[in-house]
Parts: C-alpha cells; structure tokens; sequence
C-alpha cells in the first residue's frame, strides 16, 4: 500500500509540475511512476534526487531539466520502462557519466532521462578472467574494485567519465585514451560481450557468436540501438597488471615549447614500443599559459627507450611514477568542478609539424581575442595533441574490429588528433566567447585542407553538437549500422524518441 501511495503523490506531483510549466506530457512520467518494478525511481522536478542529479553534470550546457528522470537499478528494470517509452511515444535521453559537454549530448529537456547511475556495480570472476561493468559506473570505480584482484579494465584515464558512453562512442582518445591503447586497441575492441535492451524491452546479448553484428555496430555507434546494460571485458580486456608508469609534467610556456613540441613530434615518428604513450596540451587559463605533457607506459618501465627525449626536456613539475592505476587515473583527472559551461571540438590531420605549429599560434591568437570579448571571464581554453597510430587500429582489427572507420585515415602513416575544450564561468561570458573557439576551430581545418593534410575523421565523444561524427566512418560501416538498427530497432525508437546524442547519418 505505502508503494501505490507513494506512485500516486508522485503522479500528483508530476502532473503538478507539468501544469505550472506547460507545455508539458506528464503521462509518460505517470505511467513510468505507476510501473510496480519503477516505484522510488522516477524523480520529478524540485524534489531532492532530481536536483542532485540535475546539478552532477560535469557541463551546465548539458544539464537539462526533463519532464521527470527514472534511475532504474536493473536490467529488468530498463526493460519496463522502454516498453512504456515506447508504447507512449515519450521522447527521452540517456546518461551515463554524463561527461559530455553540449546541451542534448546526454539530458533532455522536453522528455524523460534514463540515468543509469544507479547501475553502477563491477564484478570480476577470476577463474573467468571475466569483468562486467554496469553502464552507470564511472572509470574510478571500475578501477577500484578491480584493483583487488592485481588486474584492471581498458578503460579511460579520468575518473569521472562514464563507461557507458565512453565505451559505446569508442573510447580511444585523451581522457578516453586507455593506458592499453597501443597494446589492446581501444576500450570498444576490449568488450568481448554487451548486454543491451532493445526497444521493444526484450534482453539479448551481442558478441562474436551471437548477434556479432549488433556487437561490432556498438563499437562506436554510440546509443543508437538499444540501452547497454552491462559491458563485459575479458583477459586481456582486463589487461593482467593493475599498475603502469605514467604521470603529468608541466613546462613553462613559451620558453618550452620548441622542446616540448620536438619531443612529441619525434616520438610519433620514431616510437614502436606499443607500451609508451605521449599526450602534449597548450593550456590557457587565469594563471597564464602552459604546457602540459601527459606520459605513460604500461609495462611500468620509468625508463622506457621511447621516452629519451622527453627526459632531455625538465618539467616545471611532475606527478610521473609507477603506481597502482586506481591511484593513478584520480592525478590525471585532477579538479573537476561542475557548473562551469563546458565546450570541446575535435578533429583530425596527418601528422604534420606545421599543424601544430598553426594551431599553437592560434591559440595565442584567440585567447586574446575571447579576453578581449569577455573582459572579467573566468575561462579556460586546452589545446590537445595525440597521436593515432596503425598500430592502434591494428590492434582494433585483431580483436574483431569495430564501426570507427579509422583504417583508412591511418592508412598513410601516424595522425594527429586534436582538440579543443573551452570552459567557461557563466553564460553570458560563454556566449561572447564560443563563437570564437568555433572560428578558431574553422581556421585549422581550413588551413588543414590548403596544405594537404585534413583527414576528416572526428572522435565522436568530444565532437561539438554541429559535427557529424558518424557519417564519417565510411560508407561500409555506415551500412552496417543502419542495416543493425532496421533488424533489432524496426519501429526506428533509438532514431526517433531518443533525443540526445549523435544518430545514424540519413
């Protein structure tokens, strides 16, 4: 009785807060409330679960308030409520970590959000090797329960970003960057198995032997097929050593740049140690410029040949050391406040010492330009440079391959990925200062494609929301995510109702 009494105020409550701020569709919510298997679980405006969850977004861009959330806490659960999705037409959006920046990347404001933050468990079977991730956890936690045990998971270097999206949307670069990229490929190639709800509420599992297809349209096609309710990583997915050599360095900038720049240029060039991998940021914020150089090796060897040269260029400080991951990822994640207005912007050339030249200089350039704009705003602007090899897609390959396309960009030799993310205290400053952040990303491609070197590729999970990502993975993996998403999504509801993130290319 205390159940039915409670879904009925919460009905009341919905409908409520669907009145004082039409126009609203408070049956969705009513109809999630009133589900026996949801009651507790589906949050209205004001109360004290929904304001919470509203104001954990890492970006306020992508905090939207939705009509109600519904947190379910089991597969049985997203089964239920996708039938009432569906059979209502209920617009809705899904969240995992919610680390994504852009407004619409991983909340709605006119629908319902299913926030996954309450499955956030990860079990390891040692006589299996077998570890399974529930799609709400964050990287941290996935670490810290592995950690144990003396293993650890393919998975990203930050601890706040989720493993839902991360892992679906491809997770290969910069925080999503895995210790294991250059040995295991990225965090997608590393799932042997998905668990994944489709639209109609049935439960099926996507691997290799079974429903391969749904398997590999998942590596990286991102939320358009149904809800991942569990990822399952496997030897050597979970990579048999839970502890690799890596830190931050910081330098003085200009002074180091020319070093800086030299060494990373050279170890793109040169490095075969599939272990060693190097990360360089041109940082702007209140506290001037500086350069910030991110080093790894998961062999946890602190002397690693590939590294010579960076050992020739001193840090203004350094964290480098051999540690636990779980110890580690928390250092490179550093501060992360939420409530700022969080932008990024991606993209992709050849490997190419003029590129990153042009796009220092720029910077420089356009940090002036947006204090100029904003006079007072507290901003920050990372500029980031990192290599994608052959041998990372090769290792993507041997492990049954995946939807990203990125044979053919690496086809030629190493490339440079490089991002930009703007970050910036209120709005009103952010609407002075994106406009120029996206005219200074214009300008690198189109110097990208003067000199010869643009390889329209964009990582998906840091594209801004006026990039396509998916359409350019090739016209082969195209197909075979519309052809996946016609077989196990026919009424088209991940295309349709689901409102956040990228969708299929039309």
């Amino acid at each position: 009785m205390k159940s039915a009494a409670a879904a009925t105020v919460l009905a009341l409550a919905l409908q409520g807060a669907s009145a004082a701020a039409a126009p609203k569709h408070p049956e969705c919510c009513t109809a999630l409330a009133k589900e026996p298997s949801l009651q507790g679980k589906v949050f209205a405006p004001n109360s004290a679960a929904y304001d919470a969850r509203l104001a954990s977004y890492y970006s306020a861009n992508a905090a939207q308030a939705p009509w109600c959330m519904v947190m379910p806490t089991s597969t049985q659960e997203v089964s239920d409520l996708v039938k009432i999705l569906s059979a209502k037409q209920c617009p809705f959006g899904m969240r995992s970590g919610a680390h994504s920046a852009w407004a619409g990347s991983n909340g709605i404001k006119d629908g319902v959000t299913v926030d996954f933050s309450n499955m956030n468990t990860t079990t390891y079977d040692a006589s299996t090797q077998l570890a399974s991730i529930q799609p709400g956890s964050t990287w941290e936690l996935v670490f810290n329960t592995l950690d144990p045990h003396n293993v650890t998971a393919v998975g990203g270097r930050a601890s706040v970003v989720g493993v839902g999206g991360f892992t679906t949307g491809g997770g290969s670069v910069s925080v999503q960057y895995s210790f294991h990229t250059g040995q295991r490929g990225f965090a997608c190639d590393n799932v042997e198995n998905f668990e994944v709800v489709l639209a109609d509420g049935s439960v099926v599992n996507a691997n290799a032997q079974e429903n391969s297809d749904l398997w590999k349209s998942l590596k990286g096609g991102s939320g358009n097929f149904g809800f991942v309710t569990r990822i399952d990583q496997q030897h050597p997915g979970t990579f048999p050593s839970n502890t690799v050599w890596g830190g931050l360095q910081t330098y003085e900038f200009p002074a180091k740049k020319q070093a800086v720049f030299d060494a990373y240029d050279n170890f793109v060039v040169n490095n075969n140690d599939d272990a060693s991998q190097n990360i360089i940021s041109c940082i702007y914020n209140k506290n001037g410029m500086f350069l910030v150089s991110v080093l790894s090796n998961s062999d946890s060897d602190p002397q690693a040949a590939a590294f010579e040269e960076w050992r020739s260029v001193v840090p203004a400080s350094t964290s480098a050391r051999v540690d636990r991951i779980a110890k580690l990822v928390p250092d490179f994640t550093g501060p992360t406040p939420l409530g700022l207005f969080a932008n990024w912007m991606v993209g992709q050339t050849a490997h190419d010492r003029r590129i990153m030249d042009f796009v220092n200089e720029k910077e420089v350039e356009y940090v002036e330009k947006m204090k100029a704009a904003a006079p007072g705003a507290d901003f920050e602007v990372l500029v980031q440079f990192q290599p994608v090899t052959q041998g990372m897609v090769q290792r993507s390959l041997e492990r049954g391959g995946n939807v990203l396309g990125l044979e053919s960009v690496v086809a030629d030799g190493p490339t440079l990925m490089w991002m930009i993310a703007l970050t910036v205290d209120t709005a009103a400053n952010q609407e002075h200062i994106l406009p120029l952040a996206l005219e200074y990303r214009d300008a690198i491609n189109a110097y990208a494609e003067e000199i010869g070197v643009q390889k329209n590729w964009q990582f998906l999970n840091y594209a801004f929301k006026d990039q396509e990502p998916i359409s350019l993975y090739g016209a082969e993996n195209i197909k075979l995510l519309k052809d996946t998403s016609a077989k196990y999504d026919p009424a088209q509801i991940f295309q349709t109702l689901r409102q956040t993130g990228f969708k299929l290319p039309a």
